[in-house]
């Protein structure tokens, strides 16, 4: 009998849980939604946004100076926000509230008076909806209603109003 060892076999084990681990890994992280990110095209007063790959535009901005990456959401009213964002951007509470979303009655709370920023334009003295399911903030009408809101192929415009 043969005393040879299956070293081939675990080599080849080996490598292909590499591999797969490898494809894991990319394709993971090629399906995260990319954050745009104000360039300098905030000089001219707009922001361009690139479509992510869930269909859907992501922004960076601000509450109150504290960073938040936004949705977003034409069809929210108001800027909306989880109760964990609310607590890391040190939100006071605010005014209990029944929200109606697409999945039915939320109770939450309305913060005025806050500073919201997307790309760069910053529109002061707006509610925030707190209480929003998951982990995640929704750039609302109260925001997009103050800047002129284009979208075309894969990328939505932000452009400051100019009076």
């Amino acid at each position: 009998m043969s005393s040879r060892r299956p070293w081939g076999h675990i080599a080849a084990l080996g490598i292909w849980i590499t591999i797969s681990g490898v494809a894991y890994l990319y394709f993971d992280a090629s399906q995260k939604p990319s954050i745009a990110i104000a360039s300098a095209k905030l000089v001219s007063g707009e922001i361009v946004i690139p479509r992510s790959r869930d269909g859907h535009y992501y922004v960076r901005g601000a509450i109150n100076g504290h960073p938040v990456d936004f949705m977003v959401d034409t069809g929210a009213s108001t800027v909306s926000i989880s109760r964990d964002i609310a607590r890391n951007v040190d939100l006071p509470r605010g005014m209990p509230v029944n929200f109606l979303t697409a999945n039915g009655g939320v109770m939450g709370e309305i913060v005025s008076g806050q500073t919201i920023e997307a790309g760069g334009i910053i529109v002061e003295n707006l509610s925030v909806g707190v209480g929003i399911q998951g982990n995640m903030a929704l750039l609302g009408q109260n925001f997009l209603r103050r800047v002129d809101v284009l979208q075309s192929d894969d990328k939505m415009v932000l452009r400051i109003r100019t009076k």
